[in-house]
């Protein structure tokens, strides 16, 4: 197990390929010698088949001039004779018997060590060999068999050559295959390397991420599955900066949001103590505003707090949108016509439009965003609310009239803190949460929510809702 800790990524594709090789060499080397033994004892039975059709037509001729198998018996038992006293007498040449029957049927010396006789009851009259395991022909003399002559299997007598051979041919075809397993190892090595160094470069490039360096970039090369892991690593890393410089953002205008008020309360509080402010309702009630305003910051930024990390609950139930945003048209009517400017919500289709929906988190939505347009549109002007029902989607559009936002601030109004820039103001302006929170909202209902130029010259604001 520490052995194999120790193994790095190019060694272990070295192994691979190195063993992949010794197994198809292994494979090649069992299926050649499956399909010499198969095709070559295949070969030589076919051929012993059509000799012993000759040589019956040969031993029957004999057997009508002999009418028995003596004959045969006799030259066999003397050739088994022969051959023993020849193996005891190495050193004595002893000349062959006469056999000259067994020359006619069988002149070759490879069929005569094979040669069997079996009766016309398939009894063994010459050979140990059963009749079922032979190769055999019929005897038929006046169409009648007389006999059945026939081969030991190829078998067992090509074992002990086929075995040489085998064990000849194996031995060269270890000596090659340790040749070519050799230029196969000195050309994987530099393959294994080749391939685990991208792996390398994203490993030391992660270790450089997780040490804080975020500009830390991987080149790429090529298109493949490692091209693609470079890639998501060069996105996961930008994500972090980006992340790690709005957190820097976030933290920066946080403070400074909270330090305009804490600064004209510790002001008015000190100007009390001093005396240069007398304790009157009015100056109580200023404090007041600016704890208020402190407060409901806080409270903004707890609510986008909870959201990140998942602990707003939401509580679905069937929503009515035209029936949510009517209540929320009447309760915001005064306040528009106190500042000058007029509201008017057309529904285009008079039937109720359900989604799954939170109603109070959807009468913050719808609240926030009147108020965005009561806080930045110049009076006299006007805010429309449209609600329509597109194939399977809710949409919901708020076009103001002017002013207008540009390109770069449309792409920018849903960001945390950031107001346009005759917003900054805190007589209008407000505390650049309320579109973020917005943007939470409608998120934590599977919608989507845009920017876009009104055609009334101000701002237009288009959500989307998936419909029950």
């Amino acid at each position: 197990m520490r052995i194999t800790k120790k193994f790095k990524i190019r060694h272990k594709l070295f192994a691979i390929f190195v063993l992949s090789n010794i197994l198809v060499i292994v494979s090649m080397w069992q299926v050649f010698q499956w399909s010499f033994d198969r095709g070559f004892v295949s070969y030589a039975t076919e051929r012993d088949r059509d000799f012993l059709e000759q040589m019956a037509n040969r031993t029957a001729n004999l057997y009508i001039y002999y009418d028995d198998w003596y004959f045969l018996i006799q030259e066999s038992q003397m050739e088994k004779d022969w051959h023993k006293e020849r193996l005891e007498n190495l050193r004595d040449l002893v000349p062959p018997p006469s056999t000259p029957n067994l020359d006619l049927i069988y002149p070759s010396q490879y069929y005569r060590q094979r040669f069997l006789l079996f009766d016309k009851d398939q009894k063994s009259i010459i050979g140990d060999v059963p009749f079922d395991k032979a190769e055999t022909h019929a005897v038929i003399v006046n169409k009648k068999v007389v006999g059945y002559i026939g081969l030991s299997s190829m078998r067992a007598l090509v074992q002990d050559q086929t075995l040489r051979f085998v064990r000849q041919q194996g031995e060269a075809f270890l000596l090659i295959s340790a040749f070519m397993l050799a230029i196969a190892a000195l050309l994987t090595w530099p393959l294994a390397q080749w391939l685990s160094r991208p792996l390398c470069t994203v490993r030391e490039a992660t270790r450089k991420l997780a040490k804080g360096h975020f500009d830390t970039r991987i080149k790429i090369h090529g298109s493949d599955e490692l091209a693609d892991l470079g890639n998501d690593f060069n996105h996961l890393a930008i994500t972090l900066e980006n992340t790690r410089e709005s957190r820097k953002r976030w933290v920066a205008d946080t403070a400074h949001e909270l330090r305009t008020p804490v600064a004209i309360l510790r002001g008015e509080i000190e100007a009390m103590q001093d005396g240069i402010i007398k304790v009157t309702p009015e100056s109580l009630s200023s404090l007041q505003q600016e704890t208020i305003h402190i407060t409901r910051l806080i409270d903004d930024l707890n609510q986008l707090s909870m959201h990140d990390v998942g602990n707003l609950n939401y509580e679905m139930e069937d929503a009515d949108l035209n029936e949510i945003l009517e209540q929320t048209v009447q309760s915001m009517t005064l306040r528009y016509k106190e500042a000058g400017l007029d509201v008017e919500l057309d529904i285009i289709k008079k039937a109720p439009i359900i989604i799954n929906g939170d109603t109070d988190r959807l009468h913050q939505l719808f609240a926030n965003l009147m108020n965005n347009s009561l806080k930045y549109t110049n009076a006299p002007g006007k805010l429309s609310i449209v609600l329509s029902r597109e194939d399977d989607t809710a949409v919901v559009l708020f076009e103001d009239t002017p002013p207008g936002v540009n390109e770069e601030e449309k792409n920018r109004i849903f960001e945390q803190f950031y107001r346009v820039e005759n917003s900054r103001n805190r007589a209008t302006g407000g505390r650049g949460l309320g579109l973020a929170i917005c943007t939470n909202i409608v998120d934590g209902h599977q919608g989507n929510i845009s920017a876009y130029h009104s055609p009334q010259g101000g701002l237009g604001i288009r959500i989307e809702f998936p419909l029950n």
